[in-house]
């Protein structure tokens, strides 16, 4: 069945069932707010997986339910397809996924808890209040060519990878602890040593960096002394013969078809057992097809050309009739995204402390918290995010661990409130119900946002604002432009987001520290508020304790101040909806692991 052909069946079905889409998204809308609310991991969870060692090998051994070996699983991946199958050179999201499949982490996180859970490594004990961490690698786990993983290999990724600045993706800065790095040495040869000069909570989640082999890397390098960093990251590309690959995943590239598709087989000697100590993955193959129009991947789903896909809010009503009609696949919901969609005014004061127009105003906490309680987030919620996703108060996101539930649900639409507040802070109306300020000046401002999803936001926002009698005037520009601007300073007002995390708030460090790069609100300031120098501090702070609580409590002080003082006016988050084939077995969605991050033990039925 072609493409072309589904898609024309499911432009019909939008048109024409137009009566049960809106039934649907009524029905959705109770749906989604009665899921997130109350949503749990799936019952029974699954015990954590033991460590069995036979024959030198010290194996995991996964409890989940028995699997049936075999079969195929096909996936999809949205744009031109992989630059890279270097894990360690990889910059872009896509080549990151495909290779982790090959490439496996010392640790991985707990899809029911976010804690973070020995995989390559056997076990980890912290020690000098945290300065020390003391990994142990499991004995008699092997490179895809028959070479141990050893301490070797992660003493020589991190010294001559990551800290020499060989690695594609930036990971070096974020394991740089006051201007220093740690240090990485081996003490046997299954036993490494991670030391920082100083306590810093965030290096522990670092530690999941996947190893190299040492003894295919440190050959490129030694006779590479000029122009290293080049022919690093340029080998193991995506021309590279699938043989030609040494790894540690469960699985392996088998073949790849520029513009179609890449395939991945089993790795029959993966460390990975299920309860009856038989070898995992269950699966043969994976494949990933390649697709050009993201909106091509539900037309696949629906053909059984991939087995899961997540689901836009606009189809997520649609989609949700069809899984009651055709019995051949569940829809799933794992809440909000890790995202945080934003208003962000310009902050920035000139060096003599005199604001004028615009950057009054914003100075102005009355007038932010005004434009705040004025925005009709629940509106945007159904307008633009077809009713899948819930309004957002605070910088964690709402499935963080950190996230402050205290201030979470913050507050509905009242323009009435809005009004007050401009009225206290020195603000009116003109015979034209035009707000204005106290020289009389009209309230006109520019939002700058990107041409897509929050482009529509902005209208909706331009509208509450309107009410108060404000004139936001919208400019839709391209993401790089955008970006390229905010870092000028050159703008009054942006709509967009940050990216954000489950599990480590401090990866927004560069946005809320006074030397931060993504400081936007007001680069560089001549003169730090109170309240920002307070936020600078907990940040400090926060990186100093590794026990959760003394984390959390810090966390949630830096919570209270943004959803006050409001350098950021968040906006919505959008709900994580997908659909699964039910010829799957042991899959097992939760919030923090997502659909399929259980690969080895998926099984097709």
């Amino acid at each position: 069945m072609s493409e072309k052909y589904l898609k024309g069946i499911l432009e019909i079905c939008r048109r024409h069932f137009h009566v049960y889409v809106l039934f649907f998204s009524f029905l959705l809308l109770y749906t989604c707010t009665a899921v997130y609310s109350n949503f749990k991991t799936p019952e029974p969870q699954w015990q954590q997986a033991k460590i069995i060692s036979l024959n030198g090998i010290d194996y995991k051994q996964v409890q989940v339910p028995l699997g049936k070996f075999g079969g195929t699983l096909n996936l999809s991946i949205v744009g031109s397809g992989p630059k890279t199958f270097n894990i360690w050179a990889s910059t872009d999201a896509g080549s990151s996924t495909l290779s982790s499949l090959m490439f496996d982490s010392l640790f991985t996180d707990d899809p029911d808890t976010g804690e973070m859970v020995p995989h390559l490594a056997k076990s980890y004990e912290i020690k000098d209040s945290g300065k020390t961490i003391i990994v142990k690698l499991r004995k008699g786990v092997k490179w895809s060519d028959g070479v141990p993983i050893t301490s070797d290999d992660v003493v020589f990724t991190w010294n001559n990878i990551v800290f020499s600045g060989l690695e594609g993706g930036g990971f070096n800065s974020l394991c740089l602890i006051d201007g220093k790095y740690p240090t990485v040495k081996k003490i046997d040869d299954y036993t490494v040593e991670f030391m920082t000069h100083i306590t810093f909570a965030p290096f522990l989640r670092q530690l999941s960096y996947p190893p190299a082999p040492k003894h295919i890397f440190e050959p490129l390098i030694i006779n590479h002394k000029k122009d290293t960093k080049k022919i690093f990251l340029a080998f193991w590309g995506a021309d590279t013969k699938p043989e030609n690959f040494v790894t540690s995943g469960p699985f392996k590239l088998s073949r790849y078809v520029q513009g179609e598709r890449i395939e991945f087989i089993r790795n029959p000697d993966y460390f990975v057992t299920n309860t009856e100590n038989k070898r995992l993955p269950y699966l043969d193959k994976i494949v990933y097809s390649i697709v050009q129009d993201p909106s091509l991947e539900l037309f696949k789903f629906l053909a059984g050309e991939i087995d899961t896909v997540s689901i836009p809010g606009e189809d997520v009503a649609l989609i949700k009739s069809l899984e009651e009609k055709t019995k051949k696949f569940k829809v799933v919901n794992l809440g909000p995204n890790s995202g945080t969609g934003y208003l962000v005014f310009n902050l920035h004061k000139p060096e003599n402390g005199i604001c004028k127009g615009s950057c009054n105003w914003f100075n102005n906490l009355y007038f932010r918290k005004a434009i705040s309680h004025a925005i009709d987030r629940a509106g945007i919620v159904d307008n633009v995010l077809a009713g899948v996703g819930k309004p957002l108060f605070t910088p964690e996101s709402l499935p963080s661990i950190y996230l402050n539930k205290k201030i979470a649900n913050g507050y509905p639409q009242d323009l009435n409130f809005s009004k007050e507040l401009l009225k206290k802070g020195g603000f009116s109306w003109n015979k034209d119900k035009e707000l204005i300020d106290e020289n009389g000046n009209k309230i006109e401002f520019t939002i700058l946002t990107v041409a897509d999803s929050r482009q529509s936001t902005a209208v909706i926002l331009q509208d509450d604002l309107k009410k108060l009698g404000i004139k936001a005037n919208l400019r839709p520009i391209d993401f790089n432009t955008l970006v390229g601007k905010s870092d000028t300073g050159d703008w009054e007002a942006i709509i967009l987001g940050f990216t954000g995390g489950f599990f480590e708030p401090n990866e927004g460090a560069n946005v809320w520290k006074l030397n931060g790069r993504l400081h936007m609100f007001d680069q560089k300031p001549h003169k730090p508020r109170d309240w920002e120098v307070e936020i600078d501090h907990i940040f400090n702070e926060a990186t100093r304790y590794i026990d959760f609580q003394s984390r959390k409590n810090l966390y949630d002080r830096f919570q209270e101040i943004v959803y006050d003082e409001l350098p950021f006016i968040y906006l919505v988050s959008s709900l994580r909806i997908f659909a699964i084939q039910n010829n799957l077995g042991n899959v097992r969605p939760t919030i923090y692991g997502g659909t399929i991050y259980n690969l080895e033990s998926i099984y097709k039925r």
